[in-house]
């Protein structure tokens, strides 16, 4: 909604952000319309009111800014640089930042029906699935289907982009959300992060449901939470503003869930557990899929998922569980299933003949990684298991500890390579993860080219092996410095090389014919 600047200069005051209003001389009492807003200043315009953000931001920025028009700026200090405009000094500009997106997109939250997801694990995939039952539910309705705001991809109904963040910038966010009302949509699902959470990213959203998956220690650095505390009760503030709390009575920590929980006005619990009002039971493995029965207050269903994967089934429930919540015929919830797949997860390819199989997901943490071998130890009894991975740099360090003890106590080849080293060395990284897995017995191999990593993998298998491909799921970057570099993906990596390995294989198996 176009403003001037001094309509957003009271509206900062009103919302107890604005600390001074510093005008250049001479020009007092001046007012400008406002035709955008934004902190990007490659993007600035004529009316451009340019925000000052992050820990990165450079004065260099806001000057560009000026000279592409910008009107005035925003900011928690002045700078030298803005003189020539009106400055908004504000004591918080991340709220800052939501207060005024919200303003100029006008307030498209309100318009949509917002189900938000979080946990250690398991929201993209539940996240598609719940996509997939909204969309045949509205759509049969005669409505445009559901916005998807996830860790792989943003589409709100006008745009399909690769994501950059889990959750957005509040200042994206808002705009996602005025692109998906101007396009007709009513219902939005979204992956809020912890970050998004402490930082107020999605600062004061309505949720109508919140998901609440699980809860494991992950995030803990200087630059994300300080210990499990902080990064668990960031999580737990998803519950601040939400109508329909959807919760897994099978996560950790689960009376601290339910007392946050509390305060909405309804909870939907699901789970295994006796008491949980959507039940799983009597789940069983297929080819390629898994099979499970479903109890609510008004149903008894047998389900089938056709992934691979049996923690997939916890996210299929908990899709189940905030589906039936919204009134989504089970009907459709059923069907929907059957058709939903989610790029990065549980991807399964296999050599020619079946010789191989590679299996590329985004296992990225402990809890993930711990599942990840569960899941093969199910479907593949008795097959020799190679893992790649690698871990974040400047993040989440007690993932290096983690993943390096499961994979030495369980996998039976290991290649460490990076994964979005950032400014970390990454061959540094790799040998930290290599000291856990060493103490557990087990040997490693690092390598610093993990395409190079996956073939040699692969093409190195026995038949019957399984090789994770893990970390980076549907990645098509590599974040490298603090730039993000193109990158192949690791899925496009694994095909190859199973086509490689299948044509020698073949070739191996006609010369024995030959010789005898």
């Amino acid at each position: 909604m176009k403003q001037s600047v001094l309509e957003y200069k009271k509206l900062l005051e009103q919302k107890g952000l604005l600390v001074e209003f510093a005008e250049p001389e001479g020009k007092e009492g001046e007012d400008r319309p406002v035709t955008l807003v934004t902190y990007f200043s490659g993007g600035a315009d004529q009316g451009t009111l340019f925000l000052c953000k992050g820990a990165a931001f450079k004065e260099a920025y806001l000057k560009d800014a000026v000279n592409r028009g910008a009107v005035a700026y925003v900011s928690e200090k002045e700078y030298e640089a803005g003189k020539e405009i009106p400055a908004l000094i504000v004591n918080d500009a991340r709220k800052a930042q939501f207060v005024l997106g919200e303003a100029f997109y006008d307030y498209p939250a309100k318009s949509l029906h917002v189900t938000a997801l979080t946990g250690t694990k398991g929201k993209t995939t539940t996240a598609y699935y719940l996509q997939s039952m909204l969309d045949a539910c509205l759509k049969k309705q005669g409505g445009n289907g559901c916005a998807l705001l996830s860790s792989i991809e943003y589409y709100d109904g006008k745009t399909r982009e690769a994501s950059t963040l889990t959750t957005p910038e509040s200042l994206e966010l808002c705009r996602h959300m005025r692109n998906a009302v101007d396009a007709g949509l009513s219902h939005m699902v979204m992956e809020v992060s912890s970050q998004a959470l402490k930082y107020e990213r999605v600062g004061n959203t309505h949720f109508d449901t919140a998901i609440f998956l699980n809860i494991s220690k992950d995030h803990i650095s200087p630059t994300e939470h300080k210990d499990f505390d902080d990064y668990f009760q960031s999580k737990l503030k998803i519950f601040d503003r939400c109508t329909c709390a959807c919760v897994n009575l099978d996560s950790d920590h689960i009376g601290e869930i339910l007392k946050a929980a509390a305060k909405c006005e309804r909870v939907v619990t699901f789970g295994s557990k006796e008491n949980a009002v959507i039940r799983v039971s009597d789940i069983k493995p297929g080819r390629g899929k898994f099979y499970f029965h479903v109890a609510g207050p008004d149903f008894s269903e047998d389900f089938t998922l056709p992934v691979h994967g049996a923690f997939n089934v916890e996210n299929a429930v908990a899709a189940i569980a905030a589906a039936w919540s919204m009134g989504i015929p089970v009907s459709l919830i059923k069907e929907s299933l059957l058709g939903v797949t989610v790029p990065g997860r549980m991807e399964t390819y296999e050599s020619s003949a079946g010789e191989v199989t590679a299996i590329v997901d985004f296992a990225h943490n402990g809890l993930s990684f711990e599942k990840m071998f569960d899941t093969v130890a199910l479907e593949y009894p008795g097959s020799r298991v190679s893992v790649v991975f690698g871990t974040p740099g400047g993040k989440a360090f007690n993932r290096r500890k983690d993943m390096g003890e499961i994979s030495g106590k369980r996998a039976d080849r290991i290649f460490l390579v990076p994964d979005d080293p950032g400014n970390e060395d990454p061959q540094a990284i790799c040998e930290e993860i290599g000291g856990y897995i060493a103490k557990e017995g087990a040997s490693f191999q690092i390598r610093m080219d993990r395409g190079a990593a996956i073939r040699e993998a692969i093409l190195g298998a026995v038949p019957g092996e399984v090789v994770l491909i893990l970390g980076k799921g549907a990645d098509v970057t590599m974040h490298v410095g603090n730039r993000n570099v193109p990158y192949r993906s690791d899925a496009v990596y694994a095909k190859e090389a199973l086509a490689e390995y299948g044509n020698a294989f073949a070739e191996a198996a006609t010369a024995r014919e030959t010789e005898e």
